[in-house]
């Protein structure tokens, strides 16, 4: 008879008798899987003690224990349960870390029984919380690694894209390495895991082994996994003594210290095959019964505690929805009670605004209107007593022009009687009259400057001060020349006041362009008339 033969056989009679020792399981060996123990007790001490002092924090870190505890225990629809319970409590940012430790839980459990669209739209949520919430760059990167990691263990046990779950273990390191703190373990344990499922061996090889080196025996909690993986490691290559002695202590760990219920069912599975390849048909009987019994009490949805675990409706939502429906429905019998009142007391206080501001508007509005009409009148009055004071200095300033032209035309008609008198022959008495004429006829620039230069100045009261100001080492020479110049007069007529000829009056002009260090663009005349 062939092995394949003898293996059917076996696995049927397996079957057959795991299902008729099941069915002869009584409730008291049921009810013993979750019976109340002094951890239990203390537990549920805490919580009403932590309850009726009404501190959150501790209410939901007690919570968060209970969830670990009953997960220990195979207990997930209790686990489940205690979840849904403290998420309502988390809504502050301040309980972000414990919203982050609650939904990581949640995850596993939809993990655990392959509820995979529930285990993605959760631990999309936790990664929005974490990347959404401002926490400082240690703190973010340690809450991401551990979610990367959960990713990673969706994607190896819902998926089986061992490739994508590997890129998510390494990223989910690195963020360990942001932190500064020490790679968990358990983060490589899966790492070494996914190795496996990839075929690559040598790396998970090089894992587990130095894990090994820092755990050696006695049973440690970490045996419970390290060595499942190692197990995994020596099945992969088919050394079944080897995989057997690993499976074995893992799940002696698993006993000893009552954690990863769910790593027992896989663990006796693999035991019951190695035994059943190295045809030790009594012992693969064994795993393979354990392994039956484990499946029934933890996942399978005959059982009643396991069967409201998925009939159990969104809790956290429902009571959510409630408080919003009873807050609402209070406000509403507020607003009806004073509906009237607000109505009244909203309608005085918009007449009072806009009566206020009306008042406001037309104080102001009148203020700056008188303001502003006063500007004008004495914009306007200034712009008269400067017009009429212009009309006044172009006035006085013609009557000098014209005095000035007067003097100078007397000199003129002076100058040529002298003239003519020195053409005529005179004898006997007339030379004295004709030279008393003459002497009388001398012009004497000098007091007809001084004459000018008064009348000038008291037109023109600040003109000679602003250029001496200005100019503080123009003559008095230079000063005359500015004051004809302003006045229009051409070189000639200047030289003829002067008593110099029309060459020495140009050189006085450009001397005095020096002096005023001006551009041969600008014209004199026109700049001598800005000044006052």
């Amino acid at each position: 008879m062939s092995f394949n033969l003898i293996k059917s056989i076996f696995q049927v009679g397996c079957f057959l008798l795991t299902n008729v020792l099941l069915a002869q399981q009584s409730s008291s060996e049921v009810n013993s899987a979750i019976k109340t123990d002094s951890i239990q007790i203390k537990l549920n001490t805490d919580l009403e003690y932590f309850t009726k002092k009404k501190d959150t924090l501790e209410i939901v870190n007690t919570r968060i224990k209970r969830i670990k505890y009953y997960s220990k225990k195979g207990l997930y629809s209790k686990s489940y349960d205690e979840v849904w319970q403290s998420l309502h409590l988390l809504e502050s940012p301040k309980f972000l870390t414990q919203r982050i430790e609650i939904l990581d839980r949640l995850i596993s459990l939809y993990i655990i029984f392959e509820q995979k669209d529930k285990a993605y739209k959760n631990l999309e949520k936790s990664i929005n919380l974490v990347k959404n919430n401002s926490l400082n760059e240690k703190d973010k990167s340690k809450l991401l690694a551990r979610l990367y990691n959960l990713e990673a263990w969706i994607e190896i046990r819902l998926t089986s894209n061992y490739d994508k779950a590997e890129a998510l273990a390494l990223k989910s390191i690195e963020a360990y390495k942001k932190t500064t703190a020490i790679i968990p373990d358990y983060s490589q344990i899966q790492l070494a895991h996914i190795y496996i499922k990839n075929e690559k061996l040598k790396e998970a090889k090089n894992i587990l082994f130095k894990l090994q080196k820092d755990y050696p025996l006695p049973l440690k909690p970490i045996h419970a996994l390290l060595h499942e993986r190692i197990g995994q490691y020596y099945d992969a290559k088919k050394e079944r003594d080897s995989a057997i002695y690993y499976f074995k202590t893992s799940l002696a760990a698993i006993d000893k210290f009552e954690n990863h219920p769910d790593k027992k069912l896989q663990v006796a599975k693999k035991l019951s095959e190695n035994y059943l390849a190295i045809k030790n048909y009594k012992l693969a009987y064994k795993y393979l019964l354990l392994t039956s019994n484990i499946n029934d009490k933890i996942f399978s949805f005959s059982k009643s505690q396991n069967k409201e675990l998925f009939e159990i409706k969104n809790k956290y939502e429902s009571q959510l929805q409630e408080n919003k429906e009873a807050i609402k429905s209070q406000q509403i019998k507020i607003l009806e009670n004073e509906k009237v009142f607000w109505r009244l007391r909203v309608i005085l206080i918009v007449l009072f605004l806009f009566s206020a501001f009306g008042f406001v508007f037309f104080y102001f509005n009148r203020r700056s209107r008188i303001k502003i009409l006063n500007q004008d009148f004495i914009n306007q009055r200034q712009k008269d007593e400067i017009a009429k004071q212009d009309e006044i200095l172009e006035l006085k300033n013609k009557e000098l022009l014209t005095s000035a032209l007067q003097l100078l035309e007397r000199d003129t008609l002076q100058e040529d009687i002298k003239k003519q008198l020195n053409t005529l022959h005179v004898k006997g008495d007339n030379i004295a009259i004709i030279k008393g004429i003459k002497n009388a006829l001398k012009t004497s620039t000098t007091g007809k400057w001084k004459e000018f230069q008064a009348h000038f100045t008291k037109v023109n009261d600040s003109f000679f001060s602003s250029l001496k100001v200005q100019y503080p080492l123009l003559t008095p020479t230079d000063l005359k020349m500015c004051a004809f110049i302003k006045l229009g007069f051409s070189s000639k007529d200047m030289a003829q006041i002067m008593g110099i000829t029309v060459e020495g009056i140009n050189t006085s002009r450009s001397r005095l362009r020096k002096k005023m260090s001006l551009d041969r663009k600008v014209v004199l005349s026109e700049f001598l008339q800005s000044f006052s």
